[in-house]
């Protein structure tokens, strides 16, 4: 009993660990590129031009975020259920990711792509005492998206792998928020290693706490295989 616990315990420490690393490699290297280019984006107007710089950022996030914490995590899972695939694992972490940044950079493509209203005042931010329950609804629904692909992975090997969904609403819920409440944080008029440093820590903490938050949902996963489990 007591190896079981220590065992566990264990692939959870890593899971948080690999979490975090990932995310601040992965989306805060995302984050850190988008802010460099930010604003020549903000100068373009053509449509080709509008709609360049949304892949741009779609590829990276799937490329940056989704291969990165793919890999993080596959090798995490892989450790408490051997025969699946670490390779299944990053694929659906890319495609997840993918369907989740397509979904994010609508709302701003086409905010771009609307004509210029010569002589209005730019529109003006939510306070936060509505931007923080928006975050935290926009992590609901995006997390799900961003382990759907997973789940499909995992259903394979374990009993229950619907809760994986619910798994990432409530991680991502919770996440979303932090990453906002730590945007307001970065000194964006300060030099450009002490912005990106900023940025990467909070998407390190960020990923943290998404990942212990899931992470209990995956241990609990993870304790009831499947007898019908493929082979590795």
């Amino acid at each position: 009993m007591g190896q079981v616990v220590a065992r566990t315990g264990a692939i959870y420490g890593r899971w948080i660990a690999a979490n975090g690393w990932s995310e601040a490699l992965g989306l805060g290297t995302t984050l850190a590129l988008g802010w460099r280019i930010a604003p020549s984006l903000e100068r373009a107007t053509g449509v080709l031009t509008v709609l360049a710089g949304a892949l741009a950022a779609v590829l990276m996030g799937m490329v940056l975020e989704g291969v990165v914490v793919g890999a993080a995590q596959g090798a995490v899972v892989h450790r408490a259920l051997p025969t699946l695939s670490r390779r299944s694992w990053v694929l659906a972490t890319v495609l997840g990711a993918g369907i989740a940044w397509i979904l994010g950079m609508i709302p701003s493509t086409i905010m771009a792509l609307r004509p210029p209203e010569t002589g209005a005042p730019p529109p003006a931010e939510p306070s936060a005492l509505l931007q923080y329950p928006l975050a935290a609804a926009l992590g609901l629904v995006t997390g799900p998206i961003l382990g759907l692909a997973q789940w499909i992975v995992l259903r394979r090997y374990v009993a229950h792998a619907g809760r994986w969904l619910w798994a990432n609403a409530l991680a991502w819920g919770v996440g979303m928020p932090v990453i906002f409440l730590g945007m307001d944080r970065v000194p964006w008029n300060s030099q450009a290693f002490a912005i990106i440093a900023t940025i990467y820590a909070v998407c390190a903490v960020t990923g943290a706490v998404v990942g212990a938050i899931h992470g209990r949902f995956l241990l609990r996963l993870v304790q009831a295989p499947l007898p019908t489990a493929p082979a590795r």
